[in-house]
């Protein structure tokens, strides 16, 4: 079979209402072993672990934390949704930011119903995980998957993931409408686990008021400063009309902004529009007399550069404040 041949397959068969499909859902589709192989061969479909594919298309040009999510569905479909999920994988299927975190797929089971092997990207939590604590949700192309609730999610990444990485999800679930006294009521069920200091530090560090995992590093950056801290998603009137902003010290007039893609390629606008709304928006904040910092992913890679430049522009507008 040639290349063009095994293609023109592909795309008169694959199942069309899934990205990621098993050997038997192919089969079932008209695409045989044969086929699949020549798919393999000649770079046309990805696997993603043993019996699971999709089209190489569909995984190419996907950003990474799309990849993630396509990879757990893999093992979604692999092994029939048996399994019930948790840290961040559960935090995937609920989903809630994550930031920086691998793909390593993570499943809680008690020691008596867990497998006697898993897979090298498969992380195998011996616990036992009450019917209450169970999310099970169809998610469209994969089938049904289980997975640990939203708080015990939330405090289960707290506990074994970084601050920072634990902080964006956190917030992320708040966010979502998680309400931070339920999160504060559980922390007392981990007691003694491991982990849970840095659980409750999290939990204290929460706010639902950041919209982006940039917005949470940004803000647990200004934390470390010695400074008042900002308020959160400010509406200010400008003669121009009325713009929130994602920091802001209102007794100095300044401003901070996290400026990530999301703002531009998330919404049904050009990048074009999008740009000279922004401009616009600037230029009516500058002339009420408002400073503005803004920050980007690639300052975030740079902390120490970040705080000075933050400190440097607050103790700036301190001392031309009135």
């Amino acid at each position: 079979m040639d290349k063009q041949t095994a293609l023109q397959l592909f795309e008169r068969c694959w199942p069309c209402e899934r990205v990621v499909a098993t050997t038997g859902q192919l089969a079932g589709a008209g695409l045989d072993s044969r086929t699949i192989k020549a798919g393999l061969q000649f770079g046309l479909l990805y696997r993603l672990r043993r019996g699971v594919y999709l089209p190489m298309n569909q995984w190419r040009d996907r950003k990474p934390w799309d990849k993630d999510k396509l990879v757990l569905s893999g093992h979604i479909l692999a092994t029939n949704g048996q399994y019930v999920y948790s840290h961040v994988s559960a935090a995937r299927l609920h989903k809630l930011q994550v930031w920086n975190s691998s793909r390593l797929i993570h499943v809680s089971a008690p020691y008596r119903g867990a497998p006697s092997r898993t897979s090298q990207d498969v992380a195998m939590h011996f616990a036992t995980v009450e019917a209450q604590d169970i999310v099970q949700r169809f998610i469209p192309g994969t089938g049904l998957a289980k997975f640990t609730a939203l708080p015990r999610t939330v405090l289960q990444c707290a506990m074994t993931t970084t601050f920072e990485q634990a902080a964006v999800i956190g917030d992320s679930a708040l966010h979502a409408g998680l309400d931070l006294v339920v999160l504060e009521n559980l922390l007392p069920l981990f007691h003694g686990c491991r982990g849970i200091k840095r659980a409750r530090r999290v939990v204290n560090a929460l706010n639902a008021l950041s919209e982006s995992a940039g917005e949470t590093r940004t803000r647990l950056m200004i934390a470390e400063l010695p400074i008042e801290q900002p308020e959160l998603q400010v509406t200010i009137e400008t003669s121009s009309g009325r713009y929130r902003v994602d920091f802001a010290w209102r007794a100095f007039r300044l401003i901070l902004e996290f400026d990530g893609d999301t703002k531009y390629f998330d919404q049904a606008q050009t990048t074009e529009q999008a740009l000279l709304e922004e401009r616009e928006r600037e230029n009516a904040l500058i002339e009420e007399g408002w400073r503005i910092i803004r920050v980007k992913w690639k300052h975030l890679n740079s902390p120490e550069l970040l705080k000075a430049r933050i400190m440097k522009a607050y103790l700036a507008a301190q001392q031309a404040a009135p």
